[in-house]
């Protein structure tokens, strides 16, 4: 049996309550703490933890941090960091490389997220400052960049308001709409996603419904910080990425120090 991990879960509400409550960790403060799983939306404090020597797991957008700062922390303390935000992406990109084994040169992206919000509690729609939010839309068009095309733009994110949300846009090749609703909603997480080549457009849709009771979001969430905690721990010191070098739909749980 494998022996529990001590683990600092920072921040409040139904997701850091669920991971806290979790098995395969023991929660405790961040002084006894090997692994930090960060949820709050301030990532000042990330660079002590790392300094201190403990690994930090975080909800935030790697974009969202002093990366050099966080480079030089995780050489102090020897400690490693994996940023999850962009998570909503991940089921996306996954689509997203196994229909680029076959559709040969893929020249455009839509990816459309229509999520149905309780007042409160959802990470990070309703728990992140709103100016925050469209940093995490930010990071997904890079995971759905980094998994269909072989270069990366060089052009920087766009942000549309719609009335029920928004549009977030890298280039002419990539679209990341979110239509958000408050209630009511049969089914209250969706992506739809269009991928288009020389031989047209291929889509799919993918619908995910509450897990014991939690909005399926936060488990995402819950799911993507978990399972880099055991491969953070293994690694070297650095900032870890998941890897998206896989073109059909496996689980992947590896997590490499992405090319300098």
């Amino acid at each position: 049996m494998t022996t529990p991990l001590p683990v600092a879960v920072l921040g409040t509400g139904p997701l850091a309550e669920r991971i806290a409550a979790r098995p395969e960790i023991v929660a405790g403060q961040p002084s006894s703490a090997a692994v930090v799983i960060h949820l709050t939306a301030d990532g000042g404090e990330i660079a002590a933890h790392l300094r201190a020597g403990r690994d930090v797991v975080t909800a935030l957008p790697l974009e969202a941090l002093a990366l050099d700062e966080i480079r030089e922390a995780c050489r102090t303390g020897s400690a490693t960091l994996h940023a999850a935000g962009g998570f909503q992406s991940a089921v996306a990109a996954r689509l997203t490389r196994s229909l680029a084994a076959t559709a040969q040169v893929i020249t455009r992206i839509e990816l459309t997220e229509e999520i149905d919000l309780p007042d409160g509690g959802v990470y990070p729609w309703n728990t992140v400052p709103g100016d925050a939010l469209p940093g995490y839309y930010f990071a997904g068009l890079r995971v759905l960049e980094a998994a269909a095309f072989p270069d990366v733009s060089a052009e920087s994110p766009v942000l549309h308001a719609e009335d029920a949300g928004a549009r977030h846009t890298l280039g002419e090749r990539l679209g990341y709409r979110s239509i958000r609703t408050r209630g009511g909603a049969d089914v209250p997480l969706r992506y739809r996603l269009a991928v288009t080549s020389a031989l047209g457009t291929a889509t799919v849709s993918v619908d995910f419904h509450p897990t014991a009771g939690i909005h399926p979001a936060d488990h995402l969430t819950l799911v993507e910080l978990l399972r880099a905690v055991g491969p953070v721990r293994a690694s070297g010191p650095g900032i870890v990425s998941r890897d998206l070098a896989i073109t059909h739909l496996v689980a992947d749980d590896r997590l490499t120090v992405p090319a300098s």
